[in-house]
């Protein structure tokens, strides 16, 4: 296939070559050139712009920053992508963006005779969630296996972006759960390090084991190594709770969460790592620990 990718940044950069290893024809864009030197070392076509992109595409990904920027790239009047798209073929947003948003996207698309597909993708690109017309994604699904690991079909448009939200949900407020806990027994002077290996081994959570490591040895990154930023990960929570909020569903251990985020957006560590947010309830606490790995 043809295929188009707005956005060669952190995950852009790793499917890319995938698509390409496929066999397939990729055209790339980034406003940094320096995003796709490699890329086109390695294969791809660069396009001066979006549009052109877009142009001669059985599809176009997108891999973007915020869903304002998204909604630009997709939508605008003068700029937007879909307006350059041959007829039908297919918008991929595989960025984390509201269900509303994607529901927009695809209907704006099929007034013009193309198609709106959300795919998020979760845990550095292995699994993808996918929203959208059946037939749309089953004729992508070579891409998609090209790119992820794990393929999954949700549904109608905006149902791959809930499930991404969902999984983040879970995710994080976990993960605080998790420091809460062992805070708890830290303050009780139980030792953290028995008090961890019997949650993970009764519990099965092992998931926050790394992020439990480099909290021990205060590894936060830096804007250019992080890989799961605050920032990011504040914003996915905040859409997933405004999205318990317009259902009216249940939401108060995503609110805390969020408010956590917040609070270490707010002392300026947005750019490292989303674990440093750990330091908010250490500080509550009053105490620090030494994290051990589960």
């Amino acid at each position: 296939m043809n295929l188009g990718f707005i956005g060669t940044g952190n995950m852009g950069a790793r499917f890319v070559p995938r698509l390409i290893a496929a066999g397939h024809t990729v055209s790339i864009f980034d406003t940094r050139l320096e995003a796709m030197t490699n890329l086109v070392l390695e294969g791809a076509i660069q396009s001066e712009s979006a549009k052109q992109v877009a142009s001669e595409a059985d599809a176009v990904f997108v891999s973007l920053p915020n869903p304002t920027i998204v909604e630009k790239v997709a939508l605008d009047e003068n700029t937007g992508v879909i307006h350059s798209l041959p007829k039908g073929s297919a918008f991929v947003d595989m960025s984390t963006s509201p269900p509303s948003l994607a529901r927009k996207i695809s209907e704006k698309c099929n007034e013009i005779g193309v198609f709106g597909i959300d795919a998020p993708v979760s845990n550095g690109g292995i699994f993808v969630t996918i929203g959208g017309s059946k037939s749309i994604v089953d004729k992508l699904w070579p891409a998609f296996e090209a790119m992820c690991e794990k393929v999954i079909y949700m549904g109608p448009s905006g149902q791959g972006q809930i499930a991404k939200l969902c999984r983040q949900y879970v995710s994080y407020t976990a993960f605080f759960t998790l420091i809460e806990a062992l805070l708890i027994g830290h303050k009780s002077k139980v030792d953290t390090q028995k008090l961890a290996n019997f949650i993970g081994e009764s519990t099965g959570n092992s998931g926050p084991g790394q992020s439990l490591k480099r909290l021990a040895e205060r590894d936060f990154g830096s804007p250019e190594s992080a890989r799961a930023k605050l920032d990011i990960v504040a914003k996915d929570l905040r859409m997933a709770v405004e999205l318990a909020e317009l259902i009216d569903s249940p939401h108060g251990t995503g609110t805390v969460t969020s408010d956590t985020l917040k609070a270490a957006q707010e002392k300026g560590w947005g750019e490292w790592e989303y674990w440093v947010s750990a330091c908010i309830l250490e500080e509550i606490s009053g105490k620090k620990i030494e994290y051990p790995s589960l």
